[in-house]
């Protein structure tokens, strides 16, 4: 094999790689390990599946290229305990065209590419650049999706502390019903994203305050019908401010509905059952524990036996049942769930 290199690959790239490679056949290891190490920076071989792990294990790689048949450990028991390990380093397979049950086998396993005896040099060393290229291109476009969503949290948790200062009684509301509800969502047994959209949506629910004037939110003593229903508008407030922002997950309708009941005699559209949005339950129960649990203006805290009988009473009428049982067996577990000032 001459040091001939396929066009369009990136030799930088291909020197920069740390590759570990599995053959037990003697001449075609010695072939392929000197066609290689030639062409990428760091080479080590094995001669079956579990020295490879071995390797594997002690060292670091960007890329494995085993071959499938081999003595003590074959090529995909390899790579399934290479991938157990949590690993997600590209893994390129050696196969012959009658290996079908090995080639389904290795897309089970999550097998990045499979290249076919006879072993071209030059399509082998493709697929080693494309599948490292690739798993590189993911890493780059998890890691802006990170940095994305931490910004949005900054961004969340910015607006939630802007629409807190303007009322001292409601410090901190946001953030521990925010807790509270993606507790609650958790305990429910709900998919990680419902989760996040209600630990999100919970941090802001509040927004459409910041429509209210100041003498009306902070005021110590009752309030008249008219400043209730100034109060009231809160909810479809923040809907206005949050409907047009591309959030992953129903943030303005969660906001828009957290003042809602089960049998249509909440607010502002009065909605009943089924046709208010699970995380709006979550989010109205939550809501109520920490508020009855809190200081008010007009009232000092209710304290948490109060605030769980309240879910209880009105369970299946006014808060989803459902939502209830996951919060008072939460409360009842950890009543230090929710920081000082609320519990």
């Amino acid at each position: 094999m001459d040091s001939h290199t396929p066009p369009g690959l990136d030799l930088n790239f291909l020197q920069g790689l740390r590759l570990l490679y599995v053959e037990d056949e003697d001449e075609v290891r010695e072939l392929l390990s000197r066609f290689l190490g030639r062409r990428v920076g760091t080479l080590e071989v094995a001669v079956n599946g579990r020295e490879g792990l071995e390797a594997f294990l002690k060292g670091e790689y960007d890329v494995v290229v085993t071959d499938i048949k081999m003595p003590e450990m074959d090529g995909l028991e390899m790579a399934s305990r290479i991938r157990a390990t949590g690993h997600a380093v590209p893994i390129i397979v050696v196969t012959a065209y009658s290996d079908r049950d090995y080639l389904l086998r290795s897309i089970d396993l999550g097998v990045d590419r499979y290249v076919t005896k006879p072993i071209d040099p030059d399509a082998l060393l493709t697929a080693i650049h494309d599948a490292v290229m690739v798993r590189t291109q993911q890493k780059a476009l998890l890691a802006a999706e990170t940095r994305i969503a931490d910004i949005l949290q900054q961004t969340v948790m910015a607006l939630a502390r802007a629409i807190e200062m303007r009322d001292p009684y409601t410090d901190g509301h946001q953030k521990r019903v925010s807790a509270l509800a993606a507790a609650i969502a958790k305990e429910m047994g709900l998919a990680r994203e419902v989760v996040e959209g209600v630990r999100f949506g919970a941090l802001i629910h509040d927004i459409g305050s910041i429509r209210i004037p100041s003498e009306i939110l902070c005021k110590p003593g009752k309030l008249k019908p008219i400043e209730f229903e100034i109060i009231k508008n809160h909810s479809q407030a923040g809907y206005e401010l949050l409907k047009d922002v591309d959030f992953p997950w129903p943030i303005a309708e969660m906001v828009r509905q957290h003042h809602e009941r089960l049998n249509g005699s909440g607010y502002p559209q009065g909605l009943k059952g089924e046709a208010i949005l699970l995380e709006a339950r979550i989010l109205a129960v939550a809501d109520v524990v920490e508020a009855m649990s809190s200081d008010r203006p007009y009232r000092p805290a209710l304290g948490l036996e109060q605030a769980l009988a309240e879910l209880e009473s009105g369970a299946g009428q006014l808060y989803d049942a459902e939502v209830v049982n996951a919060c008072v067996r939460l409360m009842r577990r950890r009543p230090d769930l929710l920081p000082e000032q609320g519990l």
